[in-house]
């Protein structure tokens, strides 16, 4: 069995606390930066899902049931449609400090606990490792193909741009780059299969 890798190459880290900027708008122009360009939860680049527009301020403790909350910064999250919109106002607790009860509930990814629970296998598949774990996998539709093809794309994408910079260099060298040139098309034919499998709508 492969080892499995952490579900976020880079855990993100919220930049402020408490409640400073009282709109969406203003929040999510910093949430976007200390997450990375990435959803919180299942670490999607928000480019392969419609951009910035398409991504959400998520609301960690529901708005819904803790209004004070709804502008405070350590409650927001950088967040996908897909994430946002599975998650909705679901909370186990009955206070805003309550997110877990036995195996149920959710974490704070900008917590380390987060990560003890949920993992990434060599094809970028999220895969729950606890009972709390496969709870979150499940309530928030981790098990969504997108999120294993955008983990596949990037990590071709970075292939190919890592070729690009070595091919450049030995042509600057007078090298033969015939064999990089084709390794590099053969890798973009990939970035294109798997672009065209997550734009199917049924994905």
């Amino acid at each position: 069995m492969s080892e499995l890798m952490e579900v976020k190459i880079v855990k993100p880290k919220r930049s402020y606390r408490g409640v400073k900027w009282k709109t969406n708008v203003a929040n999510k122009k910093r949430l976007v930066k200390d997450f990375n360009n990435r959803c919180a939860y299942c670490d999607d680049l928000d480019k392969h899902g419609g951009g910035y527009r398409n991504y959400h301020v998520e609301h960690f403790a529901p708005k819904d049931k803790f209004h004070e909350l709804e502008y405070n910064y350590s409650n927001l999250l950088y967040s996908c449609q897909y994430c946002n919109i599975s998650k909705s106002n679901k909370w186990i607790g009955s206070t805003a400090n309550t997110s877990v009860i036995g195996d149920k509930g959710f974490l704070d990814p900008c917590g380390e606990q987060y990560y003890q629970h949920l993992k990434r296998n060599e094809s970028g598949k999220i895969v729950p490792i606890t009972k709390l774990g496969r709870y979150m996998y499940n309530e928030l539709q981790l098990y969504l193909l997108r999120h294993e093809l955008i983990y596949s794309i990037d990590k071709i994408s970075l292939k190919i741009k890592m070729i690009k910079q070595i091919i450049e260099m030995k042509k600057q060298k007078g090298e033969n780059t015939g064999p990089l040139e084709a390794f590099k098309s053969e890798l973009s034919d990939a970035f294109f299969n798997y672009y065209d499998l997550l734009t199917d709508e049924n994905r």
